[in-house]
């Protein structure tokens, strides 16, 4: 089989396995794959919620409040990471480059930490 019957023979497929779903049945998984995108979101936001200090389980849930409260927590730990930057420094103490927060680098790298 050559590979361009290879690639007709798998379009053939997958417009066949799509068109065996009746229109009750696509509705079905798009619910429940909507359904298990935000339950992913909300146990993300769980996370962060657990990692903000300035929050707490009985407080306003809203998403900006905990997007608002976690970049406010966020911003103090950078600028006590700078302080005690500065602190080493004046004590002639030696820190490791990777300790020091240098800001988000252009390939997003920090952003996923």
């Amino acid at each position: 089989m050559s590979s361009d019957e290879a690639k007709a023979l798998a379009g053939r497929r997958k417009s066949t396995k799509s068109s065996v779903l009746t229109e009750d049945q696509k509705k079905a998984h798009h619910i429940a794959s909507e359904q298990k995108r935000r339950e992913n979101i909300r146990s993300e936001f769980d996370k962060i919620v657990s990692l903000t200090p300035t929050l707490t389980e009985s407080e306003n849930r809203s998403e900006l409040n905990i997007l608002t409260k976690s970049a406010d927590y966020i911003d103090q730990l950078k600028d006590e990471n700078s302080n005690l930057v500065e602190l080493c420094r004046m004590k002639g103490i030696k820190i490791p480059e990777e300790l020091i927060y240098n800001g988000p680098t252009s390939d997003g790298a920090d952003i996923a930490k």
